[in-house]
């Protein structure tokens, strides 16, 4: 029985080296198969932000536009209803429908400044989804070293 035992010792030790080798192979296929997936999914989240951020700088660029628009015409109503008041002290009905144009114009105003707050808020989310992916990223960096 010793014998038998010496004989077959070196072979079955091979075959354990080589079932170990391919365990551990296949262990590491699956995790980098799983790391290329996790790091696909961060990539298109980056993507993704990048499009978002873009997306708000034309927005903003739009905005501030419209803000000196209105502006200008808040101002053109200023000077349309003074003349009008220099013009025709007592014309009623034309200051009540500037004013009324003048409330629309700080309504339209309010909004922008809401809308305004809306984006810088979305922007400092995503400002912080964008570092906390660039965290994640050299975690798996150091993991894989």
């Amino acid at each position: 029985m010793h014998t038998l035992i010496k004989e077959w010792s070196p072979l079955l030790a091979a075959l354990l080296v080589v079932l170990s080798i391919i365990s551990a192979r296949m262990t590491m296929r699956t995790s980098i198969a799983s790391l290329q997936g996790r790091l696909t999914d961060v990539e298109q989240n980056i993507a993704s932000i990048r499009n978002a951020l873009e997306g708000n700088q034309g927005v903003i660029v739009r905005l501030a536009t419209l803000e000196l628009r209105m502006g200008d015409k808040l101002q053109n109503l200023i000077v349309q209803r003074d003349s009008a008041l220099e013009q025709n002290g007592q014309e009623f009905w034309h200051i009540q429908a500037m004013r009324d144009d003048f409330q629309a114009v700080k309504n339209n105003v309010e909004t922008l400044v809401h809308v305004t707050q809306r984006i810088e808020y979305l922007e400092e989310m995503l400002l912080d989804v964008q570092g906390t992916l660039a965290e994640m990223k050299k975690q798996r960096n150091a993991e894989s070293q």
